[in-house]
């Protein structure tokens, strides 16, 4: 049963993921944001980030009650899914081996600093709220 909640989990993960880097693709062509930075990407890996901490606040403020299997379905699952940290990669690569290489400096510090904030955030907002 957790095999097919974290195969669920991981479709409906992806499928968002493509949606919300498409969407965030055409906002950058449409706002004139540089084409040669993955947006797409960056914003899957904050919004992610954020989810994450929103996820973990609840799981742990509700650890007896915590099903494992929601755990799976949301965490493995849809986040592990949802988020892209092998197309982070690739776009860093990518970027690297064009020549953009303060580009590719840009992007991988503004994201993990961006990310890594957006889930502090997520977790103590949600702690905030619903506490």
């Amino acid at each position: 049963m957790n095999l097919l909640l974290i195969a669920i989990g991981g479709a409906l993960g992806s499928v968002m993921r493509y949606i919300s880097s498409e969407a965030m693709l055409r906002l950058a062509k449409l706002y004139h944001l540089p084409c040669n930075f993955p947006w797409g990407t960056f914003a899957v890996n904050v919004v992610g980030s954020l989810l994450a901490g929103v996820v973990y606040y609840f799981a742990i403020r509700n650890f007896a009650n915590f099903d494992p299997r929601l755990k799976n379905f949301l965490i493995v699952g849809f986040l592990g899914g949802f988020t892209t940290f092998s197309a982070f990669s690739l776009d860093f690569f990518r970027l690297v081996t064009a020549g953009q290489h303060l580009q590719a400096f840009i992007y991988v510090s503004v994201s993990v600093i961006v990310a890594i904030s957006m889930l502090f955030f997520g977790f103590y907002f949600s702690k905030l709220i619903f506490s």
